[in-house]
């Protein structure tokens, strides 16, 4: 391990670190590269839903300032459309 990475302990329960320890066999990883995969994706995640919910904020205080919407059927009526010409292009020529 480079010196530059930071060591954490972790208080595991026994059954779950006897799975963590089988996966990580099975996926020829030690448990620290295990441990690591899984909060590295744990974090990416998060990391997206914040930025989600931070863009649906953003568009929600834009329709508080502005109000504008667009009705139920245009919305329908564009997606219909859509979907139309997607199945066009999917037909065999």
């Amino acid at each position: 391990m480079d010196d530059s990475n930071t060591r954490l302990a972790l208080s595991l329960e026994p059954e779950l670190e006897a799975r963590l320890t089988a996966l990580a066999r099975r996926s020829g990883m030690s448990l620290a590269d295990l441990a690591q995969s899984v909060l590295r994706a744990h974090a990416d995640e998060q990391e997206r839903v914040v930025e989600e919910f931070a863009e649906d904020e953003q568009r929600w205080q834009r329709y508080l300032a502005g109000g504008q919407t667009i009705p139920f059927d245009s919305v329908r009526g564009r997606l219909q459309k859509l979907v139309a010409d997607a199945a066009r292009k999917a037909e065999p020529r």
